[in-house]
């Protein structure tokens, strides 16, 4: 049987709804995952999410399993903030976070990670003394790692459908997880029952209201379709009031994601159950959210069109092309821009699952070895933005002898 489709807003229930993109974001072959981002805004509550077919949320589940999580386990770049991991850039997301609960909880509470994934969050609470501590995971291989280390209770299992009995914890802890959910309103109902009387629901998520801040690659926010809501604070207090929960407080903050030119703009709240859901009000604060993701939008398509005016150039030249970065930024290139049409000689990422797995249109992905015999008339363009720099060094080490372009 098919999962929900996503149609409607999914704060608000209303069907009155605007698309204000649709974007082409291409896919590898045999991808199951969905391949263009049609963004809604509510035209009642102006909530921002993706519109889904109830066979994308399916394949999006199947994505998370065969693409997403191995891809990220097999990654031979170990610095980025990844899913549960316990890195530089992780850990500085986590203590904003721990330092948004700390005062509210003590070091005997039951606590909750929901999308603990390898269970680098649960890691970081064990390491300040707390002790009752589980998680869930709806990917199998992150269940498997975090079960491995032996020191919490962890089970394969959603935040729409938590797996523990009514009323067994304290406090429940949702990391860059509420974005990627079809019904956010079933994780707020989930969270009111299995948190005690009292109990605290701390969340993070992108902050939608912040998108146009800090660029670094075209549509980010939503090319990573995985996220299929766009949150802020408004929104989140409307879901909240809904379900029965009250805002404790919220926090704003940056961190690096996979460099330090590839910024968070995060959002942390502290939600306590006071189990009186309420009818939604809404506020004029909450339209705003609707005019900021307009105009992230109209940038963003201005620079969608000096990309394509440069990839023309590429394909009436007919020059070799090589790509280097097989991730979700050569995707939209090569379906959004008209990467596709040029001439393209090799596609290279040194990820051996994406060597291994992943075809475009029948070519293969290689190693950076291919380069090895390339002619001077070649271009190299580099989409694996997070590692720009360091990928540009190593091809003038080894005496690249082509142009370079950095998107």
């Amino acid at each position: 049987m098919n999962s929900k489709a996503l149609l409607d807003c999914p704060i608000c229930e209303s069907a009155e709804v605007t698309g204000i993109l649709d974007l082409a974001c291409g896919n590898f072959d045999k991808s199951s995952l969905y391949p263009a981002v049609r963004l809604n805004v509510c035209d009642r509550c102006g909530h921002v999410y993706n519109k889904l077919t109830s066979g994308e949320v399916d394949g999006l589940m199947q994505y998370y399993n065969e693409e997403y999580a191995p891809a990220n386990l097999s990654t031979t770049e170990k610095t980025g903030d990844r899913p549960g991991s316990s890195n530089k850039n992780t850990l500085a997301r986590y203590d904003n976070q721990y330092n948004l609960i700390e005062k509210h909880i003590g070091r005997d509470s039951k606590v909750l990670d929901i999308g603990c994934a390898m269970g680098g969050f649960l890691d970081y609470l064990h390491g300040k003394g707390f002790d009752n501590l589980s998680g869930i995971d709806v990917t199998e291989n992150y269940v498997l790692q975090a079960k491995a280390k032996n020191l919490y209770d962890i089970k394969l299992g959603d935040a729409e459908s938590i797996p523990f009995p009514d009323k067994s914890f304290d406090l429940l802890v949702m990391d860059q997880v509420l974005e990627h959910l079809i019904e956010p309103i079933k994780a707020f109902e989930e969270a009111k029952r299995v948190l005690n009387e009292g109990g605290l629901f701390c969340l993070g998520v992108p902050d939608a209201s912040r998108y146009e801040l800090n660029y670094f690659f075209d549509f980010y926010w939503f090319i990573m379709r995985e996220h299929i809501q766009h949150f802020d604070i408004e929104h989140l207090k409307l879901l909240a009031a809904k379900t029965g929960f009250e805002l404790v407080g919220f926090r704003n903050s940056e961190t690096p994601i996979m460099s330090d030119k590839m910024i968070l703009p995060n959002l942390n709240a502290l939600f306590r159950l006071t189990g009186n859901a309420g009818k939604l009000e809404i506020t004029g604060e909450c339209s705003s959210l609707k005019d900021k993701i307009k105009k992230y939008v109209a940038d963003e398509l201005k620079r969608l069109e000096d990309k394509k005016a440069i990839l023309n150039k590429l394909y009436e030249s007919g020059i070799p092309v090589y790509v280097w970065g097989m991730g979700r930024e050569f995707l939209y290139l090569y379906e959004s821009a008209g990467l596709k049409r040029c001439n393209i000689a090799g596609l290279i990422d040194m990820n051996p699952f994406k060597q291994k797995s992943f075809t475009m249109d029948g070519r293969k992905i290689t190693g950076s070895s291919i380069l090895n015999h390339v002619t001077p008339d070649s271009v190299l363009i580099i989409t694996a933005v997070a590692h720009a720099v360091q990928i540009e060094n190593t091809l003038k080490e080894n005496g690249y002898p082509g142009a370079i372009i950095q998107f």
